[in-house]
């Protein structure tokens, strides 16, 4: 008789723990995500955050040059660099004519005579320095100084993008294999890429964030700073007049210092699509492979929110009453800044306020959201795990 008092004594004393383990769990999303303010009033918004010599960046670039506008021009022409690829040809001496790449100090090599400067040289200048040099060598008369330039391969930039964008520093754009089938075609009639433009470097440092300033994009070559416009590329206007890059060019791009929601969408200089990192492994399903959550659900296109995100991680649907109150969590950052931000929202609020985008914010490349249970879901799995304890207990007093 005692035994079996002290079991049901026991059973008591635990199923009380197990309900008050259940009330505390029964929280849908942990009480101090946002201890540091983040989200006041359920109303976020990303701010700008600059590094402390970006005023002396901006100094530099737009004081560089008193009138930039004049300088455009200048860069609508193919201009060579270290690594390109060209053919000459020298009229009345057949023997000199041959393919010639620009050397790493940014020189062409000429047969008997003296090196010259080939970076930052298009094709015309460039010819007229060659003549020069050979009429100077004596191996032809002023005359009779011939020389015939055409572009064999533009080989791959490296430059630098600073300022408004996702990923600035350094980048390599127009990487292409050794060897292609269109090269012999190439040797005879030339070569273009689109691969090594201003496009494909902001592309390539991760595309424009939506604070940057498209009428405050500079270009900066040896000594010399480019201010060019690129409003009209966002609608996929004057993609023929984006300037070719040589190696070493140096691209800002300014900030407004807040956010501009226009830029938030696929265009030929934002990024089309992200990668966003997701967890749902959550009742009813234990791993996010259950769930669906797959390489192809993580990969969103620019511009989707929040809500978009729930949907695709399966956050969204199923049984109305037991998963109606879900919520999750966004981990973003500011712009310019490493340090991340936590923001919470329940499904319903998303849906009722999916128009509203301090409510349902825009998600950026590299953000996580992280999918919690109703109380519902909370309060049915706690109360199966009280049971799968107690009963083998219960059993073993009747037994």
């Amino acid at each position: 008789m005692n035994a079996t008092s002290n079991q049901q004594s026991f059973i008591k004393v635990l199923a009380s723990l197990c309900i008050a383990c259940l009330l505390n769990g029964c929280a849908v999303t942990p009480h101090e995500l946002d201890s540091l303010g983040q989200d006041p009033q359920q109303r976020f918004s990303r701010q700008v955050e600059l590094p402390q010599n970006y005023q002396a960046a901006v100094n530099r670039f737009t004081n560089a040059s008193a009138n930039h506008s004049s300088h455009i021009k200048a860069l609508s022409s193919t201009t060579f660099s270290r690594g390109d690829m060209l053919r000459l040809r020298f009229a009345g001496m057949p023997s000199l004519d041959g393919l010639y790449q620009i050397n790493t100090d940014g020189q062409i090599e000429l047969p008997f005579a003296k090196s010259l400067v080939a970076t930052g040289q298009n094709r015309q200048s460039l010819q007229t320095l060659i003549e020069t040099e050979m009429v100077q060598s004596k191996w032809f008369y002023i005359d009779n100084a011939k020389v015939d330039i055409s572009l064999v391969r533009l080989a791959a930039v490296d430059v630098a993008v600073f300022g408004a964008v996702f990923n600035p520093g350094r980048v390599s754009v127009n990487n292409q294999p050794t060897q292609k089938q269109e090269d012999a075609i190439q040797q005879t009639a030339g070569a273009f890429t689109s691969g090594r433009n201003l496009v494909a470097a902001l592309m390539a440092s991760g595309g424009i964030r939506p604070d940057a300033d498209l009428f405050e994009v500079y270009l900066k070559r040896a000594n010399t700073t480019y201010k060019i416009p690129l409003n009209a590329l966002l609608s996929g206007d004057e993609f023929t007049k984006t300037p070719a890059l040589i190696n070493g060019d140096v691209i800002f791009v300014k900030s407004i210092g807040v956010e501009n929601q226009k830029l938030i969408r696929p265009s030929q200089i934002t990024p089309p699509g992200m990668r966003v990192f997701m967890s749902n492994a959550t009742a009813p399903v234990f791993s996010n492979a259950q769930a669906a959550v797959g390489a192809d659900s993580t990969r969103l296109p620019y511009g989707s929110s929040l809500l978009d995100a729930a949907i695709s991680a399966n956050c969204v649907g199923g049984t109305h009453m037991a998963n109606a109150s879900r919520s999750l969590i966004l981990v973003t950052r500011n712009y310019g800044s490493q340090q991340q931000l936590v923001i919470k929202r329940s499904i319903n609020q998303l849906l009722a306020q999916s128009s509203n985008s301090s409510v349902n914010p825009h998600l950026m490349p590299d953000d996580g959201i992280a999918c919690y249970d109703s109380r519902f879901s909370n309060f049915r799995d706690v109360a199966r795990g009280i049971s799968e304890v107690v009963s083998p207990i219960f059993l073993g007093g009747l037994l």
